[in-house]
């Protein structure tokens, strides 16, 4: 449990420092000017709206300079979930309102489809209504369009289609300086605004049956001055799909696109008809730099001493080396406790592993055959000499080093120098377990040190395959306390009372009903 904690610990911490450098952040700037005429006028701001992409980095900040007769107050409207900071001034005359948000906008793809939710008999009303000045549902140019789909969809989902490619590409562009007339002249003219397409789409779903409301937001981009965006949500199989027909986006909006108002058109709205005057919106995005704390690596923190990746690289290899070997000595403790393979000792395979891992596997096997051929010829020309155990294995170790020495240098005479690497660490552990072999073939015998060195042969090849995986390393170094993990499985394997895999195989005959 310990392991696993920890794991998710450091997992947490490192998808924290990867979301504050990858993460987009904004600031999303409302300038707003306007006159009110009596006492009492009421002046609406739409907020951003937050979601699994979009999220409010902070507090919004609201600035209206100061002014003692300006009021405000959060709302949340229903059922649409828009909030809203309602400006109420306490006497006629010119004000000025400044809000400021600061945006994450996560890394990773948009969902697909909203969020399930259910529309009450009421709510499903609402956004079938006909609104006259914005969504003219009952009109004969509407029930034209609707007329000309029949007989090409025989599902609601492909009139859903048909009429989004209606809107989208039926539908041209204005003219340079021209203006479209509402859904009505849309639908005459076959030319509208972005906006006036968004309404004429969602004007068709609804004439069809389907619920379908206008959604306001903004386009993250950098700029001093942007529009607001429109488009269309369509409420079907119990989640609101977003549809944009100006820009072609059908049932997803790309992750930079945020939503501040829905069921309506416009971000900054008054409450009442001619409530304010000389309205004047201003919208700017600008996008912000990390958090300095998240680029400053010279920052100390004692958690630091456990993320070894901030180690010098060069040292990386090293210490993966490190981390790799418990890996080993859990495959050697998984084969001698519970396969049942002999070897030389618990270290031997996996040292062994390691000291081809680290160098490459050509030269450990050149230093093995070298090592192997002057052990035996320095063995067999000693023999005579009946020395006793301990100088014996130092005259061959001498001559191993001597031979391993000189053929370093013949090498390098050829200009074929092998590195440090490939030799001293293969050198070193070899000439231990050389030494182990010949200790065992002076008090057991060569039968038990030839079984001994086939199994550690057979450990340290499945040794050096999972240790030779560099993603095991790369884990290792990032995580390193996975180790605790390994602690638990050496416990299992300690624990463990059975029979080994061998053994069942050696005794078959015991368990066999033909032999009796």
């Amino acid at each position: 449990m310990v392991g696993l904690l920890s794991l998710w610990v450091r997992s947490a911490q490192r998808d924290a420092a990867r979301r504050s450098l990858e993460d987009g952040l904004w600031r999303l700037t409302y300038r707003v000017s306007f006159t009110a005429p009596t006492p009492g006028s009421e002046l609406r701001l739409a907020l951003p709206n937050v979601d699994d992409n979009i999220s409010l980095d902070g507090e919004p900040d609201f600035f209206d300079d100061g002014d003692p007769a300006i009021a405000s107050r959060m709302v949340k409207l229903t059922p649409s979930g828009t909030r809203e900071r309602v400006i109420t001034v306490k006497r006629e005359g010119d004000y000025r309102v400044m809000a400021e948000f600061d945006l994450r906008v996560r890394s990773g793809s948009p969902s697909a489809d909203g969020k399930p939710t259910h529309l009450s008999a009421n709510e499903r009303a609402r956004y079938l209504r006909h609104e006259p000045d914005s969504l003219p549902v009952n009109n004969r140019s509407v029930s034209r369009v609707l007329a000309e789909a029949e007989g090409k969809w025989t599902t609601q989902e492909e009139l859903l289609e048909w009429l989004f490619e209606y809107c989208a590409v039926q539908i041209k562009q204005p003219a340079p300086g021209s203006q479209s007339d509402g859904v009505l002249g849309v639908l005459d003219s076959m030319v509208a605004s972005p906006t006036d397409r968004a309404q004429t789409f969602a004007t068709l779903c609804r004439a069809a049956g389907m619920p379908a409301r206008l959604v306001a937001g903004f386009e993250l981009r950098n700029s001093e001055e942007v529009e607001q965006r429109v488009w269309v949500e369509v409420f079907r199989q119990n989640t609101w799909t977003p549809f944009d027909p100006e820009y072609g986006y059908s049932r997803v909006m790309p992750v930079d696109h945020v939503v501040t108002r829905r069921d309506g058109r416009r971000i900054v709205r008054t409450s009442l008809p001619n409530a304010v005057t000389n309205l004047k919106t201003r919208y700017a995005i600008v996008r912000r730099a990390p958090a300095a704390d998240a680029l400053r690596a010279d920052m100390k923190n004692p958690l630091q001493v456990f993320d070894l990746t901030r180690m010098p690289v060069e040292m990386h290899e090293v210490l993966k080396l490190l981390l790799l070997l418990p890996m080993g000595a859990l495959v050697t403790a998984l084969f001698r406790n519970v396969i049942g393979v002999p070897t030389f000792g618990t270290f031997a395979p996996a040292l062994f592993a390691a000291s081809f891992v680290y160098a490459d596997w050509i030269s450990g096997l050149v230093v093995l055959a070298v090592v192997l051929s002057a052990g035996f010829i320095g063995r067999t020309l000693i023999e005579r000499l009946r020395l006793l155990m301990v100088p014996r294995l130092s005259i061959i170790l001498t001559t191993i080093i001597l031979c391993v020495v000189f053929g370093v240098s013949a090498l390098d005479y050829l200009e074929l120098t092998p590195s440090a690497n490939a030799v001293l660490l293969p050198l070193v552990i070899v000439t231990t377990l050389i030494e182990r072999i010949y200790v065992t073939i002076e008090e057991d015998g060569v039968t038990n040190a030839g079984k001994l060195a086939l199994g550690t042969v057979v450990v340290a090849t499945c040794c050096f395959l999972l240790l030779g995986w560099e993603a095991v390393g790369r884990t290792l170094l990032v995580y390193p306390e996975i180790h605790l993990l390994t602690i638990a499985a050496f416990i299992a394997i300690g624990r463990y009372t059975g029979y080994r895999l061998v053994e069942l195989w050696r005794f078959r005959d015991l368990v066999d009903p033909s032999t009796n």
